[in-house]
This record gives structure tokens, sequence and C-alpha cells, in this order.
């Protein structure tokens, strides 16, 4: 790949990120801030929802990776396997934060129609209705098992506010080692996730392109060369 002069978001598998120098490639033309599906941290999980391509991969071998690149991270997170507990979501919201997730998209298992997921929970009399708009990862439509239907639903909205609350977007920024990122995590995460309202007024008054220019500010390359510094120039946040 050769540099576009251009920077870009992107999608990638763990496989991809440890594989070869691809991910290197595209660091170099312009890559700032990619999706992996991390799943769940379960690798018993991991083979009930059918991610085999993670199982006995280094997660925080490829983190360390991206961060090395200055690419930013979107981790992607599924509550309610089988084996998710009442703990599932605080130490899911606590691994994001400790290796410095800029965001976090987090679902509740999904058995979408047509899928063997789907099929299997039919065949356990599991599924709890045909309302197929709340098939949208935010509502659960089948019959749990550790965890209750409240439990999973309370535990979901939870973890999104406490990775989201600006201590934890504070403590994520300073889990990295160049000052840079460190300012563009807070940034990214903080700007986009609190003032989420305003960027959904821009995008629909057709006014995302004005912002492009901040964008690429925010995702512009980190210089590698830059450490932070020993003390934070910020008070402390609680």
């Amino acid at each position: 790949m050769k540099g576009m002069n251009r920077v870009f978001q992107g999608a990638s598998t763990i496989d991809a990120i440890l594989r070869g120098d691809l991910i290197e490639k595209a660091a170099d033309a312009g890559l700032r801030s990619v999706f992996v599906g991390f799943e769940t941290l379960s690798s018993s999980n991991l083979s009930q929802s059918n991610k085999k391509q993670n199982l006995g991969r280094n997660y925080e071998e490829a983190i360390q990776r991206l961060h090395s690149l200055g690419i930013m991270i979107n981790g992607s997170f599924v509550f309610g396997l089988d084996e998710d507990d009442n703990d599932v979501f605080k130490k899911t919201v606590d691994w994001g934060v400790k290796n410095a997730l800029t965001t976090s998209t987090y679902h509740i298992l999904t058995p979408y129609p047509g899928t063997r997921l789907f099929q299997s929970m039919e065949k356990e009399n599991r599924i709890l209705h045909r309302h197929w708009d709340l098939y949208d990862t935010r509502h659960v439509v089948y019959k749990t098992k550790a965890l209750s239907t409240v439990e999973l639903k309370r535990g979901y909205d939870w973890a999104y506010r406490s990775f989201y609350s600006w201590s934890n977007i504070w403590k994520g920024s300073w889990q990295h080692d160049k000052l840079k990122h460190v300012v563009k995590h807070f940034a990214y995460a903080g700007g986009w996730k609190k003032f989420e309202p305003l960027w959904n007024f821009i995008i629909k008054t057709k006014g995302l392109n004005k912002m492009l220019p901040l964008l690429e500010t925010i995702l512009s390359k980190v210089d590698n060369t830059q450490g932070r510094p020993e003390r934070s120039p910020f008070p402390a946040i609680a």
C-alpha cells in the first residue's frame, strides 16, 4: 500500500493484525482507527459463539502492535453467552480500560433467523419471541442461562455507562506511552461519546464535511519518538 494522503478507519481480525506486515502497510497508507471483534474474554464462550479464529490468539499482543503504530482501537464485545455471569461486565470494561481501547461497542447476544445459533436455541425452546425489530443486539430475545434477562440487560447498559465515564476515558487515555496518543484517545473517546447528540445533529444537517479537518487532525499519525511526560500536566480525576 502507498500513502494516499488521507486518513481512514477500517476493520480487522486478530489474526490479520498479528500476521505478517499487513497492518504496518495499512498504517502507512493512512489507517488510524480499526474495529476489532474481540467478542469475549472467555475461550469457552468463543467456541460457543463459533469465533474459533480468535481461539489461542494473544489479544494484548495485537493491541500493542496497533498502539505502536498509533492506531486507535474500537473493541467489540458480546454479552449473554452461556458462560457469562454477573462479573463479565466489569471484567470486560476493566480489561478495555487497562488495554487503552479508545472506544468499545457492546452487544447482547442475538440469535438471528437462519443462523445455527437461532436453530440451536429454537430446538432448545429458548427463543422468547419473533418481534424482529427487537433483534438489534440491544434487547434480550432468548432464554438466558447463567444470567437472568434483567441482569443481562442491566449489565449491558452499565457497561456502556462505565466505559464512557469521564474517569475511565481518562484512565484509558493515560495507558498510552506517547503524549499525542494520550490526547488523541481522550479527544476521540470524550468528544465522540460525550457529545453524541451534537454529532448526530451535524450528520443529519449534512455538516460532517466541515468537520473533516478536525477529525483528520485527531486521527493524524502519532510520532513514535514522542514520549509521554512522567507527570500529568492536568489534575487527576477521581
